[in-house]
C-alpha cells in the first residue's frame, strides 16, 4: 500500500506502516515509558545544573525519593492530559479534512508526534540555544504530518494542514516555553 511519500522518507513510511499494525495497547505503555523516562530527567536536572540543594544525611535520601515519586505522578498525570489533549486537538483538526477513521489512530499519530518532544523537553532548560524549543517544534510537526499520513491516509496537502495546525496551537499554548527565547535573542 503506498501512499505516496517520497522515496527519502521510505523507511520511516515503513516504520510508521509497522506502529499502525500494533494495538494501542503497546502504544500507549511505549508512550508513558517516555514519559517515566523524561520525570526522571526532570528530576535530575538540578544535579546536571550543579543546583542541588544543600540537604544533607537521611533528609537528602528523604528529599530525593518524596521528589523522584512527586515527579513520576506528575509526570504520568501531566503526560496523560497532554495525550488526550493534543490527540483531541489533532483530531479537531483531521475533521476539517473529512476524517473517517476512529479516534485511535489519531491517538497513535500523538503519541509518535509528542514522543521525542516530552523525551528531550528536559535539555531546552540546559541548552542556552534559543532554537532549541522550537527545534522540538519543528520535529512535532513532521511526525505529526507522517502520522496523519500514514495512520489515517490522508493526502499531502490535509496532512501538512492537520500537522501545521496542531503545532500552531501547541505553539500558542508553549509559547513562553518555546517560543520568547527566540523573540528575546531577535530584539537584541
Amino acid at each position: 500500500m503506498s501512499i505516496g511519500i517520497p522515496s527519502g522518507t521510505a523507511f520511516t513510511r515503513r516504520l510508521f506502516q509497522r506502529l499502525n499494525e500494533k494495538p494501542l495497547r503497546d502504544d500507549l505503555g511505549f508512550y508513558f515509558a517516555i514519559v517515566i523516562a523524561a520525570s526522571v530527567l526532570f528530576m535530575m536536572l538540578p544535579l546536571l545544573t550543579g543546583k542541588e540543594p544543600e540537604i544533607d544525611g537521611m533528609h537528602r535520601i528523604g528529599f530525593m525519593v518524596a521528589g523522584i515519586l512527586i515527579s513520576l505522578v506528575w509526570g504520568l498525570i501531566t503526560g496523560a492530559v497532554a495525550l488526550l489533549a493534543v490527540s483531541l486537538v489533532e483530531h479537531f483538526f483531521l475533521l476539517f479534512v473529512d476524517v473517517h477513521r476512529e479516534f485511535e489512530k489519531t491517538m497513535k499519530s500523538a503519541i509518535y508526534a509528542l514522543s521525542p518532544f516530552i523525551l528531550f523537553s528536559w535539555a531546552v532548560f540546559l541548552v542556552t540555544n534559543p532554537f532549541a524549543g522550537l527545534l522540538l517544534l519543528i520535529c512535532f510537526c513532521l511526525l505529526t504530518y507522517l502520522g496523519v499520513r500514514v495512520f489515517h491516509e490522508k493526502s499531502e496537502d490535509r496532512a501538512a494542514f492537520a500537522a501545521l495546525a496542531t503545532g500552531a496551537v501547541l505553539a500558542i499554548y508553549l509559547h513562553r516555553w518555546l517560543l520568547d527565547p527566540v523573540l528575546v535573542l531577535l530584539s537584541s
